[in-house]
């Protein structure tokens, strides 16, 4: 019924958070038909032969399972990554993190960002790539007061980081002469997509919401589980989170996405607990609420699947699926927090 191209299945040297098995079984009972893991894995898929071992961990033919493979400050990783792309199917689109996140993958200097992406416009590369856009000049990660955990949406990731991040970034695709289809994952701030929805360039521009920004804002994280509630980029104010949700309504945005993120618990229990939600079980409530808010199934259809296939240009059979909620809320259980228990 739906696909979910943002997603973190771990493994490997983080077995113990999530595998892709796992990761699998909750995708198929939750009704998914498929989804995309990003590349901070460790170690992070950055070479074929490593996406082509993470792609072998998939044994469930129920759910189609696709890898981004992630890109480095090194042009000749690039120029591999480009070459990966165009020899293994399953690896659908690129992710860059032009600000740093969970794990070592990150290209946060200009001139190493101008590098790589006209290293890809060189290359010819036509493909997706997903930015992470926050500009690490605007982070301030060490005005983090756990006491009050508000500061992190407020003044470690404040919203002008991804603006700031996305504007740098259109601005040096331009210059290259970028071909392939740049797509903003995990916006968090109307003012970038209002960016998108205005831009009369020659880019290709898209943009993702996941579930916890179009329906979750930044008083979560002050509640006493508030620690499960941290992520990147950061739960906004309730007026922000407001005008997403209408601009996802009105069509400004086209990809509802997740950013599944799943943590230990002893480890979001910490004093600096690392960013990331459990969300990927939650896309049967989300899609149920908004069934209740009025949006049309061809609507959902659309921002839930047809649009994500467009934008890779991967054909996925659409099942029409049973949710296996008995099966999900067993599932579930491994997660350390459900982040949508108010909808169900």
């Amino acid at each position: 019924m739906w696909v979910d191209f943002h997603w973190h299945a771990r493994d490997w040297q983080e077995s113990a958070k999530e595998t892709v098995e796992h990761s699998l079984a909750v995708a198929e009972a939750a009704g998914l038909d498929a989804i995309a893991a990003m590349p901070n894995t460790k170690p992070a898929l950055t070479t074929l032969d490593l996406c082509r071992d993470y792609l072998a961990l998939a044994h469930n033919n129920s759910v189609e399972f696709f890898v981004h493979i992630g890109l480095m400050p090194d042009e000749e990783q690039v120029k591999h990554a480009v070459h990966a792309c165009r020899k293994e199917q399953r690896i659908c689109g690129m992710k860059v993190y032009f600000g740093r996140s969970t794990g070592d993958l990150s290209i946060t200097r200009v001139d190493d960002q101008f590098r790589v992406l006209e290293t890809l416009a060189k290359e010819g590369y036509t493909g997706v790539l997903v930015g992470h856009c926050e500009d690490e000049q605007e982070i301030k990660e060490q005005l983090y007061n756990p006491d009050q955990p508000k500061t992190w949406s407020e003044l470690c990731r404040p919203e002008h980081a991804e603006v700031s991040s996305v504007h740098s970034i259109i601005s040096i695709l331009e210059q290259v002469q970028f071909q392939g289809t740049f797509h903003i994952a995990h916006v968090s701030t109307p003012s970038v997509v209002d960016v998108l929805n205005t831009y009369s360039g020659s880019l290709k521009l898209s943009c993702g919401i996941t579930l916890h920004h179009v329906l979750l804002d930044h008083t979560y994280l002050d509640s006493p589980s508030g620690m499960f509630y941290k992520c990147n980029p950061p739960l906004r104010k309730k007026e922000t989170q407001q005008t997403l949700q209408r601009q996802l309504l009105e069509g400004k945005i086209p990809i509802l996405e997740s950013d599944h993120a799943p943590h230990l618990c002893s480890e979001k229990q910490s004093k600096t607990p690392p960013s990331g939600i459990s969300s990927g079980a939650s896309w049967p409530y989300v899609i149920e609420h908004f069934r209740k808010q009025g949006m049309a199934e061809e609507y959902i259809h659309a921002i839930a699947f047809e649009n994500i296939c467009t934008l890779y240009n991967i054909k996925v059979p659409c099942r029409k699926r049973n949710i296996d909620y008995e099966k999900l809320t067993t599932l579930q259980t491994t997660y350390p927090h459900d982040p949508f228990t108010h909808l169900k």
